[in-house]
């Protein structure tokens, strides 16, 4: 059971600069990358919505999918960034 009227002892981790730089490194990659597959999701729901113009649907998903891509390389090109700080 867990002393509720024990003062609170907190643990403390002290980061290196190596270290908090690939955490930040990969929590910015998995947000790019969510990003891009967000993009490339609103990109296939575009060309399945026959309400929309094929016109419209075919410029917008192309935006779409290259943006996705951008994003996807950026995200990438963060975690190669790093690779060399965890050797």
């Amino acid at each position: 059971m867990v002393d509720t009227t024990a003062p609170a002892r907190e643990a403390a981790y002290t980061y290196t600069p190596t270290e908090l730089n690939c955490l930040i490194s990969r929590e910015l990659s998995g947000r790019l990358h969510e990003l891009g597959m967000s993009l490339m999701s609103n990109a296939a729901f575009l060309l399945a919505n026959d309400a929309v113009p094929a016109a419209v649907k075919r410029d917008r998903a192309r935006v779409y999918l290259d943006v996705a891509t951008q994003l996807r390389l950026l995200a990438l090109a963060e975690l190669d960034g790093i690779a060399g700080d965890l050797r």
